[in-house]
């Protein structure tokens, strides 16, 4: 099948959907392709999260628009691009007033915006999201529903994208039952999240794989801070979830398998586990910037040292947690008004936090660079922007907790413009060497190989070596692996038979292979990434 439109938009999140509004409504026709249902594809509405913490200065507070901007640099240790970062703080504000109309509820308290200080800010700016991003979601999809200008198409998994040998012109990819598909388009929009995928434990869902740094880069898309990927600390048995920051502030008890508490025994002399909890409280994401570090650092050291709890985490007893316990706190984090939102949640799901001890470790999380861009969402190839966690400038080597999805819906915006503006001025062409383009990734679909097995492979190596602590040796193994089983792919039989699965293992084995290689290259220890 071929379709031909002004702006193509890859992804089924935040981003992507941000993004197919505002390309509709600067006067593009727009395809909107998803692996999935935007309801169930891309990180945004997945179900990780009591709340989505939500990124904006008050315009009406001297000064708080550029504090969100000094934060942003501040948490980046010089990786994020200021250009980008002084757009986001700048557009932050206006988004929340968009969702609004669109009918996106926040915590409210008394006459305003409830808001916290949520992870590596100086002061509180997080509103508050019930739900996680699912609200978002769903207000996005019924303005989509309202432009007839957007065609969206819901099963189809982009496995290449084409150029006419200078500018980006489409995309070419298959239907969940088989069908061909080539897409031209006048610009395209990568917004397909990120790649915590390539991790055995991780908290996006199995669509986030790293598709659009691999496709952006082939087509010589510049890759930017690879390095610095998000780690955090979850709930992983009975129900995985995030286990936020600010619970650090109730002194969870944590042992190993061997009923053992394990922390204060890993921890220099003079520092405590009371000490390292407290400075957790300020933000969820593992950070080499302050001594909260060795929370990560113990956990994941127990699990990889066979001294895990039966599930593949440690134990965390939080039962002393009571309502009398955590008001009697102080509270610079949040906890009196988001841990009972918590709890109810979990309780939701089947899990009475106190009553039962819960196992918790190390989860990948979000990935900080990604495909470059400007303030204008463009990467370094024409006509391809990239938006959401799939893009890289924004943030640096740590994150603002809270502005991942507030990105989506400012570069969301950004992109659709631009790449609406961009297709209007240049014609759509399919590119006359098609086939040519998309030999190499045909043949691979077409590789008898055990994807699944191949994938478990990857992802005991990297949840191992390029997680929490990464050493060079273990880089190198890291590297050494991706290679093994880039070989056993191309070696495998041909079959006429289509396996969409080894699109998912190519941008897994990629992406993988790039983060190692950057963090090789950084001998140093910053932000996310611990060497």
């Amino acid at each position: 099948m071929n379709y031909t439109t002004d702006v193509l938009i890859i992804g089924g999140g935040a981003a992507a959907c941000r993004a197919a509004l505002s390309a509709a409504d600067a006067g593009a026709q727009v395809i909107l392709a998803s692996k999935r249902p935007p309801a169930q594809a891309g990180a945004t509405s997945y179900p990780v999260a009591e709340m989505a913490g939500y990124n904006a200065g008050d315009p009406r507070c001297a000064g708080d628009v550029e504090r969100h901007y000094q934060d942003i640099m501040t948490a980046g240790q010089g990786m994020a691009d200021p250009e980008v970062a002084a757009t986001l703080a700048a557009h932050a504000p206006q988004t929340i007033r968009q969702l609004e109309e669109w009918g996106v509820p926040f915590e409210k308290e008394e006459d305003g915006y409830y808001v916290f200080k949520s992870c590596f800010s100086s002061q509180p700016r997080t509103h508050v999201i019930r739900g996680h991003g699912e609200p978002i979601i769903r207000a996005m999809l019924h303005q989509i529903r309202l432009r007839s200008q957007i065609t969206l198409f819901d099963d189809i998994t982009i496995v290449k994208l084409l150029t006419d040998g200078s500018a980006c012109c489409g995309a070419w990819g298959f239907c969940a039952d088989g069908t061909e598909v080539t897409i031209t388009a006048g610009a395209v929009v990568l917004a397909t999240g990120g790649a915590s995928q390539v991790f055995e434990r991780n908290l996006n869902p199995a669509d986030v794989s790293g598709d659009g740094y691999r496709m952006a880069f082939e087509i010589g898309a510049e890759l930017v801070n690879m390095e610095f990927l998000q780690i955090g600390i979850g709930f992983s048995h009975p129900v995985v979830n995030i286990f936020n920051g600010y619970i650090w502030e109730g002194m969870p008890v944590l042992r190993n398998c061997h009923g053992q508490e394990f922390l204060s025994s890993g921890l220099p002399e003079g520092l405590s586990a009371e000490n390292v909890m407290h400075e957790h409280r300020r933000h969820f994401p593992f950070s080499t910037s302050d001594c909260s570090r060795f929370l990560e650092i113990a956990i994941h050291r127990e699990i990889s040292e066979g001294r895990g709890s039966k599930n593949g985490g440690v134990i965390a007893d939080l039962r002393h947690m009571c309502d009398a316990q955590v008001n009697a706190l102080p509270d610079d984090c949040g906890i009196h008004h988001m841990w009972p939102i918590a709890r109810e949640y979990m309780l939701r799901r089947g899990v009475d936090l106190l009553k039962q001890p819960v196992e918790i470790c190390c989860f990948a999380h979000a990935v900080n660079g990604g495909v470059r861009i400007n303030a204008n969402a463009s990467s370094t190839v024409p006509g391809l922007y990239a938006a959401g966690e799939t893009a890289g400038g924004p943030h640096g080597a740590d994150r603002l907790g809270g502005n991942m999805m507030v990105t989506c819906q400012v570069f969301g915006a950004i992109a659709g413009i631009n790449a609406a503006q961009y297709a209007m001025l240049h014609a759509r062409k399919l590119p006359d060497d098609l086939q040519a383009q998309i030999e190499t990734e045909k043949s691979l679909l077409h590789k008898n190989v055990n994807a699944a097995s191949v994938l478990e492979h990857l992802h005991h190596c990297t949840q191992r070596h390029l997680l929490v602590s990464r050493t060079e040796n273990g880089l190198k193994t890291v590297l050494h692996t991706v290679g093994e089983l880039q070989n056993e792919l191309l070696s495998a039989p041909d079959t006429d038979d289509l396996h969409i699965e080894n699109n998912a293992l190519l941008s897994q084995l990629f992406t993988a292979k790039m983060m190692a290689a950057a963090a090789l290259r950084r001998t140093e220890s910053r932000g996310s990434h611990h060497r």
